[in-house]
């Protein structure tokens, strides 16, 4: 996966289109930047797969959260590396 970007610290600056990251149930969570397909996975290794996928393998389009950020369904992601529902864990 090594040209992939897939960068757990810092998000690339620009063309990320799919955020892969937990919810607070410890289910992974693919959100795409569009609004258009996305979906709940029992893996990481499945829901990277399919991000990866659906971006046609675009380098840096694929950006994994941190372990302490939880992602809801649906939720729209600002690419400076939170979204306004993402939680960070001990903080509100």
């Amino acid at each position: 996966m090594g040209k992939f970007s897939m960068n757990d610290r810092e998000p690339p600056a620009t063309g990320i289109r799919f955020t892969v990251g937990r919810d607070k149930s410890g289910r992974w969570i693919v959100s795409d930047a569009q609004g258009k397909v996305g979906g709940l996975f029992t893996d990481r290794a499945s829901a990277v797969h399919f991000a990866m996928f659906e971006s046609d393998h675009i380098p840096g389009a694929v950006w994994c959260l941190p372990e302490h950020v939880t992602l809801t369904q649906g939720e729209a992601f600002d690419a400076r590396g939170l979204s306004a529902a993402s939680r960070v864990a001990g903080r509100a």
